[in-house]
């Protein structure tokens, strides 16, 4: 079984006062999904990391593109650089949309957005067009979550027709625990990934942070 874990992330200019933090959260994550191969040997994953900042489209930039994760590269410097706007409907547009096109009907995926912020700049998707392919990709099975910070990062995921959500604090000590939380949805992801559920349960699996917000944490 192929699972495709897909991360959107935001590299606007609010997120230079926690960039090594994010680069190191990016890197935990990638050890998680190590790990959640090792506990299901008959599952095959990949990576995929997509940034996004600046004006449209063009701020939005494939940095890891279906790497399997034995062979996938930490997330450097080199990789993300903060600045600009937040493009995010263009991002979250983009990036689903070309995967949609590689995947196959057996496979899985797990796609997570990452941002501190509002959407301010794409130029092609709009908010209606990003809820509409979401809901698309929910009809076949596709896993998909929403973390956020400075915002109601469960309001915001809901209009776009996520119910993964989770919100996180813009800080050092916020984005360790966000990076945490995230490792723990992907093990549950993979888990789930492995059990007979048809793929409309599936997709409408909006469990993945509830151990999070039960211990009252934001």
């Amino acid at each position: 079984m192929n699972i495709y874990n897909v991360i959107i992330l935001d590299e606007s200019g609010s997120m230079s006062s926690i960039y090594k933090e994010t680069i190191q959260s990016m890197n935990e994550v990638i050890n998680g999904i190590r790990k959640n191969q090792e506990d299901h040997p008959d599952q095959h994953h990949y990576v995929t990391i997509v940034t996004f900042e600046g004006d449209g489209i063009e701020g939005v930039k494939t940095r890891r593109d279906r790497v399997p994760i034995g062979v996938i590269q930490d997330f450097t410097t080199r990789d993300y650089r903060p600045g600009g706007c937040t493009p995010l409907y263009d991002a979250m547009g983009k990036t689903l949309n070309e995967l949609e096109r590689l995947v196959l009907e057996d496979d899985r995926v797990f796609a997570t957005v990452i941002t501190d912020g509002y959407e301010n700049s794409s130029r092609e998707y709009s908010g209606r067009t990003v809820k509409e392919l979401v809901s698309r990709l929910r009809e076949k099975g596709w896993i998909l979550a929403y973390i956020g910070a400075n915002q109601d990062a469960v309001e915001v995921a809901r209009d776009l027709h996520i119910d993964n959500a989770l919100n996180y604090c813009a800080s050092p000590l916020g984005v360790e625990h966000m990076s945490l939380k995230f490792k723990k949805a992907g093990a549950k992801a993979s888990a789930l990934f492995n059990i007979e559920m048809d793929k409309h349960a599936l997709s409408h699996f909006c469990d993945l942070f509830t151990e999070d917000k039960e211990e009252g944490e934001s």
